[in-house]
Parts: C-alpha cells; structure tokens; sequence
C-alpha cells in the first residue's frame, strides 16, 4: 500500500495493512471489540483465548483493541496484555492500540495517574520538547516502544498493529480536545509523538489511525487537526449512538459523516474505520447504563440496523472494520451476552449481525495459526 508513510516498515505490517486495504475495497467489514479477549462477562481465561463474542457466536472479533492503560495496571499489566495479543494475532486478529494518556502534570515525576479526562495544568503544552514534563512522558512513549517490540510472533517478528492516540480530540472531554489545544498544535504534538516512537525508539510494527469524534460537519472539518499524509494511515471515526430512539437521525448523521470521510480517504490514499462506536442506552427506566441496558431497550434490531446503514452508503462500505467498546461488567457491556440462564434481548440480534455475509469474523490473517 503506497500511503506516503514517512518511516520503515516491517514486511508483516504491510501485509496487515493490504489486508486492510482488500476489506476496504470489498463489500465486506470486520468486526471489532475493545478488550474482547481479556475483560468480559462469560469469560473464565483472560489470555486471549477466550472473549464474549466467541462464548456467543462461536468466533473472536476480527479486531481486537487494547489499550496503554494496562501498562499502568488498569485493565491488565503489560506482560499478561503481551501474551493477549499473541495469542490473538495467532488466532487471526488484528490489533489495534489505542492509548487513554494520563494527564502528565500529576503524579510527580515518576508515577502515572490513570487521569485522561482531567484537562488541567496544559499538560500538552509541557510534555512537549523543552516543557518541564517532556522526560516524564517520553518515558511513557517508551514503554509503548517496549510493547511493541515485545508483542511477537511464533517467528520472532513483531505482531503488526494499529496505533490510535489523541482520539476523539474534537472532543472536551480529553487533555488533548480541541477545547485545550488548538488544531496547529495538536499536529505538532501527534507528530513529534509519532516521531519519538519510529524515529527514535525504531518501531516498525505500527499503522497509525486518525480517530475525531463524531458528528463532523464536512471533509474540512474532519481535516482539520489531520497529521498529514506521512503520518497517518487509517482515518477513522468515533461516533456513539446516545441514547437511542426511533427516529432520533443517529444512523443517517454517521452514514454522512463516513461518506465525508471516505471522499478525503480516496484523495489521500487512507483506509476508512470506524474506529470506536456502539448503542449507549444512558438514560432507561432502569437507571444510567454506559453501553447496552439489560433490559429494555428501544431497539432490539441495532447491530443489523447499523450494518444496513453501513451498507447503504459509500463511506460505510469503505469502512475496513468497525469497533465497539468493552464488556467490563454486567451493567457496563456493548456486547450481548448469554449466562447462568440469562440472554440479552440483542443476542438473537447480534448472532445474525455475525453470520451476514458482509461481515467478517477472525481468523483474518492467512498465516495465523488457529489455536
């Protein structure tokens, strides 16, 4: 794939990302879930071998999101996250990496307070070349290096990956949105991060993603905080459904946002994803769900509806992949599941979402071996 990418690759990373590429271009989208493989609500293993999806349909999620937390101890520790994803990419997953930085004025000068929502003390201005904290977080930009280069295969490469920093940064609830950055630096920071860890560090195994918040009003608006060309190989969308009722427009918003998105995808040579969403039910009769409500929701139908719209637009058949969040409890899920008697009134949904022929499941590497 000639995306204009600035920096060396490793062989198996630009297989993935053809692999990327051939799913872009077909009529076909994998199925993606942040944590599947190592937090859930039906799992027993928690070394990637076992996910709710699997438990459900039979089959792991095409893509797989993890995330730098567990390098700090929340969601996992680093070294049973590294075993995670080999046994994923040996099962035929993709990765992707996304990464909730903590905001670097706390803490002092060596410990990381898991804090990216906290917007305080213009952390991005002072983690930058000559700021007060810049040391402290390229010691962080190390240990991602260090991920990367310990996450390998059964021939000692390392596992190809896609990077996804500074999403939704259209966003007010991050250190690094928009409300606290301007677009100009916001570039300068996502590039000297990028920089660090290929330039510097010498890793070989990263695509890089491209992930506002939706809605976005036009290609322009989509544009402007974009790394550029060299740096950026996947332009993806995080766009939640908020609370969902019928006739509420969710489905149409994203279908114009990705189609957008795909016109800028074809100019600049990129892959489209939508990177993160997923039916947040907020509000029910019920109480507050972040995710899936256990009962009650208005639409039954979401995961078939969403593949419908998907399907019926350009910016969606382009999508490579799409990804919902994680299951971390029984109140707190994206994912339907079945347990000690219990179905979710979207697993009938959600198993026939799997099954479609426009959707695809792991394995998705040729060269994985299935375990």
């Amino acid at each position: 794939m000639d995306s204009g990418f600035r920096y060396e690759r490793s062989p198996k990373l630009n297989e993935m990302l053809e692999l990327l590429k051939k799913y872009s271009a077909s009529d076909m989208i994998m199925f993606g879930q942040q944590n599947a493989a190592h937090i859930g609500v039906t799992i027993s293993n928690t070394d990637g071998t076992e996910s709710d999806c699997r438990n459900l349909c039979g089959k792991h999620p095409a893509v797989v999101g993890v995330d730098t937390l567990s390098f700090l101890g929340y969601e996992g520790k680093m070294n049973d996250l590294i075993k995670v994803v080999k046994n994923l990419h040996r099962q035929g997953c993709i990765i992707t990496l996304s990464s909730h930085m903590p905001n670097f004025t706390l803490g002092g000068d060596e410990f990381y307070d898991y804090s990216p929502t906290d917007t305080e003390g213009d952390c991005a201005h002072r983690i930058m070349e000559g700021g007060d904290l810049n040391k402290k977080y390229l010691r962080f930009l190390d240990m991602i290096a260090d991920f990367a280069n310990r996450c390998v295969d059964l021939e000692g490469d390392p596992i190809p990956m896609i990077f996804r920093p500074f999403h939704e940064d259209t966003g007010d609830w991050f250190w690094w949105g928009r409300k606290y950055l301007s677009d100009e630096d916001y570039v300068i920071l996502f590039r000297y991060t990028i920089d660090y860890l290929m330039h510097d560090c010498g890793v070989k195994n990263f695509a890089v993603a491209y992930s506002p918040n939706g809605p976005i009003a036009s290609g322009m608006d989509y544009l402007a905080r974009y790394p550029g060309d060299d740096y950026i190989d996947v332009m993806g969308l995080d766009y939640y459904h908020d609370h969902p009722h019928f006739g509420d427009g969710f489905l149409k918003k994203l279908q114009g946002a990705l189609d957008e998105i795909a016109q800028c995808a074809k100019l600049h040579d990129k892959v489209v994803a939508l990177t993160e969403t997923g039916y947040r039910a907020l509000e029910t009769p019920a109480g507050y769900f972040e995710g899936l409500a256990p009962s009650g929701n208005t639409n039954t139908k979401w995961f078939t509806d969403l593949l419908s719209a998907l399907n019926g637009c350009e910016g969606g058949r382009l999508c490579a992949y799409m990804l919902i969040w994680a299951n971390f409890s029984d109140t707190q899920f994206w994912l339907p599941y079945e347990k000690d008697g219990f179905r979710h009134e979207l697993c009938d949904d959600f198993t026939a979402f799997a099954e479609d022929p426009h959707v695809m499941m792991a394995p998705v590497f040729d060269f994985a071996t299935v375990v």
